[in-house]
């Protein structure tokens, strides 16, 4: 595969991490296409192949709304989010210029009492759609390991 579009790949994937750790949520939606998915399953739902997930935004609107929800009617506790993503892979070219990608990710978690622990780690499987000036994600399943779900899941992953 062409390295220039792997590190473009990368890229879109740092980005994707600096905006959720940065807490500049309202950037989040633009890194999608309108007509995206984005769903956070556990391992055990994905391995299964059921749909459940824990969170499933079925458009670039719901990820809007999502981040609306989190900024205006979500209560929660305030805390601070690391999102570590790593061995970005490019796995597949589409005839229509589509990437499939994948990734391992890891977020770590600090609330007010200054303890910091790890809330997820996981996979990503991505659809990466590829235009001349920018790429963006045209789907995102975030898988995580952990059959109990995280009952402090708030920002994106």
């Amino acid at each position: 595969m062409d390295f220039q579009l792997h590190l473009r790949v990368a890229e879109l994937y740092t980005r994707h991490s600096e905006i959720i750790s940065d807490n500049q949520l309202e950037q989040w939606p633009d890194l999608y296409t309108d007509d995206c998915l984005y769903k956070l399953i556990s391992r055990a739902n994905f391995d299964r192949q059921l749909p459940l997930g824990t969170i499933l935004c079925e458009s670039r609107g719901a990820l809007i709304d999502r981040v609306t929800a989190i900024r205006n009617t979500m209560v929660y506790a305030p805390r601070s989010i690391i999102h570590a993503v790593s061995n970005v892979r490019l796995t597949k070219v589409a005839a229509d210029g589509t990437l499939s990608a994948r990734s391992m990710f890891c977020v770590w978690q600090t609330l007010p009492d200054g303890q910091s622990h790890m809330q997820l780690v996981g996979r990503s499987f991505d659809r990466v759609a590829v235009n001349s000036a920018e790429l963006r994600f045209r789907e995102r399943i975030a898988v995580f390991d952990s059959e109990l779900v995280p009952g402090s899941i708030v920002y994106p992953i």
